[in-house]
């Protein structure tokens, strides 16, 4: 797990714990209180950040369940500064947002160059088993990254033409990485393509 630094400071009360659960995309606040007071704390935005296309969206606060407003003090390239307010008695604060750190399904690679194999094979001028054996070269040699895929038993052996469109259209930059991968995933799973 990395460890980062969150400035913050808590009147009536203390922190006992911060937490980020990637799965949740939230930063969770354990804390003892005392009586009612406010948590000041500044979020790095590469650990935590709330997000609408590019713009800045607002975290969606829970105290001990309950929905709650803040404050947003400072907003910078780097971080974000809230005030949350508790009563006493409260204990956890979740601050929920769009994008986390370490969020465990990472964005499929794919070198640049496999995009001329792809348009060579949609063209014809390479053969299907070629092409397979070309992309399960490089899968297995972790040239080429894709999200964990169960492997499948083949039925079926041949390859849809939609694949082979998707490989031209990618080629000629007509789709996008992830659309392109979720066609070698398909041939994965149905066992056409053995990694």
């Amino acid at each position: 797990m990395d460890s980062f630094d969150v400035d913050y400071n808590i009147e009536n009360g203390t922190l006992d714990m911060i937490f980020l659960d990637p799965d949740f995309v939230e930063l969770i606040l354990t804390m003892d209180t005392l009586s009612d007071g406010t948590v000041e704390i500044t979020i790095p935005r590469s650990l935590l950040d709330a997000k609408f296309d590019t713009f800045d969206d607002e975290f969606f606060i829970l105290v001990d369940g309950f929905e709650t407003d803040y404050i947003e003090i400072e907003s910078t390239l780097e971080y974000r500064t809230l005030v949350i307010p508790f009563f006493g008695g409260d204990s956890i604060i979740d601050i929920i947002g769009t994008d986390a750190l370490n969020t465990f399904s990472p964005e499929p690679e794919i070198p640049s160059w496999i995009k001329n194999n792809a348009g060579w094979w949609a063209d014809d001028q390479i053969d299907d088993t070629t092409f397979i054996q070309g992309i399960q070269y490089l899968i297995t040699e972790e040239i080429m990254q894709i999200p964990q895929t169960e492997s499948g038993n083949s039925i079926v052996s041949e390859i849809p033409s939609w694949i082979k469109n998707n490989a031209g259209w990618w080629a000629d930059d007509q789709i996008d990485d992830t659309t392109f991968i979720q066609g070698i995933q398909y041939l994965i799973t149905n066992g056409i393509l053995q990694v």
